[in-house]
């Protein structure tokens, strides 16, 4: 199933909803988890308006989430003259998935704007090879829904000395962009530190967190965006890392902080 398929699956339940996913967006035992975050997202969409923007979105993926039809629970928790905050519970089989809080925020005037810095330069994608085609390159089974190019860096397990990474990303969906998608987006590279192994280990995202700087999704499906992330810290199995998105023109779009489990 397309990414859009599967969010079009969402359908109202009592007191909830259901959603389809497909074995196609698996990830070892588990769904892709930007996937799993945008489900999660579409649940409290339903109960907060479109003209308060995602401003944050915090996950926790408790446990893995298998294909077939899932449960999606979502809530208000607060809603001020500006701010909504919503909570959200994706589960299979009443075993929790993934709990959800997102903050959404209507613009409001402000004295003070600060522009994030500008992103460094590297290699244009179109003089970059597609990564997921690569077939010495042994993808989990969601990337094919994605495009994605290594500007700097390497792919997983390569015993590369550099903690940093810059991939190039785009859905392969022809349908048009929402705010999910982006959220998705962002999930779908593989952490830096993978890059520095010399042999594959199993490793899980515990907690993740997106703050969005800008909401404009109005670009092509086939347009890339770029995400540059950084491992900054690395100790008894848990790594702490942290990106920034850009948009297809090149401008800021979200950050984005991770902690990631690696068992090796």
């Amino acid at each position: 199933m397309l990414f859009s398929e599967t969010l079009a699956s969402i359908k109202p339940v009592e007191n909830g909803w259901t959603a389809e996913v497909s074995a196609d967006w698996s990830q070892g035992r588990a769904t892709f988890g930007g996937l799993v975050a945008a489900l999660g997202n579409e649940a409290m969409r339903f109960l907060v308006p479109a003209d308060r923007p995602l401003r944050g979105l915090d996950v926790t993926f408790v446990g893995p989430l298998p294909a077939g039809i899932v449960r999606l629970d979502a809530q208000i928790l607060r809603i001020g003259k500006a701010v909504t905050i919503a909570q959200a519970r994706v589960s299979s089989d009443g075993q929790p998935a993934a709990t959800l809080t997102g903050i959404y925020g209507q613009a409001r005037p402000v004295s003070l704007n600060l522009a994030p810095p500008p992103p460094a330069v590297t290699r244009p994608v179109e003089d970059l090879p597609d990564a997921v085609s690569a077939p010495e390159f042994k993808t989990p089974t969601f990337l094919q829904h994605f495009g994605v190019r290594w500007a700097e860096g390497a792919r997983p397990f390569s015993g590369l000395s550099s903690r940093s990474s810059k991939i190039y990303i785009r859905h392969r969906d022809p349908a048009v962009l929402t705010e999910s998608h982006i959220v998705a987006l962002i999930d779908c590279i593989p952490p830096p530190i993978l890059q520095m192994m010399t042999a594959p280990a199993p490793n899980s995202s515990m907690t993740w967190t997106v703050e969005f700087l800008r909401h404009d999704y109005h670009f092509s499906p086939e347009a890339w965006w770029r995400i540059d992330t950084e491992v900054k810290a690395s100790a008894e199995g848990y790594c702490q890392e942290t990106s920034m998105v850009m948009d297809p023109n090149g401008v800021p779009m979200a950050f984005s902080r991770q902690l990631v489990a690696v068992f090796g």
